[in-house]
């Protein structure tokens, strides 16, 4: 289990959610995601085959809310420096310790 993914859990467990729950729907996505040849479009529809009618909004309020989490995380990560950003910090640092 990678780091993202135990912040990830601890982060859902804080709402209430089970380490089984977790565990259970884990391996179901893995599983679909697993399947040659799937796209997110193809992922998508088998999930929604094997969703009840009166599940489809829970489950579209999931991936909206998963989406504006992933927003909001990659807003967080700030973009690699290019030459240029590294070249100038260098410049700055030696003529922080020569003074």
């Amino acid at each position: 289990m990678s780091n993202n993914d135990e912040d990830l859990s601890s982060f859902l467990m804080d709402f209430g959610f089970t380490e089984d729950e977790l565990f259970a729907v884990t391996y179901e996505l893995d599983s679909y995601r697993s399947i040659p040849g799937t796209t997110v479009k193809r992922y998508l529809n088998r999930i929604l085959q094997n969703i009840k009618e009166g599940d489809r909004e829970a489950f579209l309020k999931g991936i909206m809310v998963g989406v504006v989490i992933r927003k909001a995380a990659d807003s967080m990560v700030e973009p690699e420096l290019t030459e240029e950003e590294i070249r100038v910090a260098k410049e700055i640092e030696r003529h922080r310790f020569s003074d």
